[in-house]
């Protein structure tokens, strides 16, 4: 594979990441419209629980986005890194890539995992939602 080839296809991996972090975002505006419209109905314990529910998905699918997007980025600096290593020679940028992202042939593959401060984000969504859901308003006077 060509230097040209690695950039082509993780091109593509952020394209596709970006179209899935649109619909993460999406889901988490509907996710505050209707925890707002469950407070202002105050309806029962059974819709705040599939709330709940709804809520935890669009984390979970928010998390992936992040762990896929470090993956790319990680798979394009350890595919630059091999083709280094096979002794091809690589261009400046392909060399940044690799510092900047770090992950080399020695490593291995990259894990399927987010990076912390996506974990830090998605933990803050996560106790915003929980908050809304089932938390009291203090007392109005």
């Amino acid at each position: 594979m060509k230097e040209f080839e690695i950039y082509h296809i993780a091109n593509l991996n952020f394209i596709n990441n970006a179209v899935y972090l649109l619909c993460v975002i999406v889901l988490t505006i509907l996710a505050f419209y209707l925890i707002r419209r469950t407070r202002e109905l105050n309806l029962p314990t059974y819709a705040k629980a599939v709330m709940t529910l709804f809520c935890t998905c669009i984390i979970f699918f928010g998390l992936q986005v992040s762990s896929y997007l470090i993956l790319a980025q990680k798979n394009m600096s350890y595919q630059l890194s091999e083709l280094k290593q096979s002794g091809v020679e690589i261009s400046s940028g392909a060399e940044d890539i690799i510092n900047r992202y770090g992950h080399t042939v020695d490593m291995g593959p990259a894990p399927l995992a987010p990076d912390i401060p996506s974990i830090i984000i998605w933990a803050c969504i996560a106790f915003m939602f929980l908050g809304g859901i089932w938390f009291k308003y203090p007392d109005q006077k």
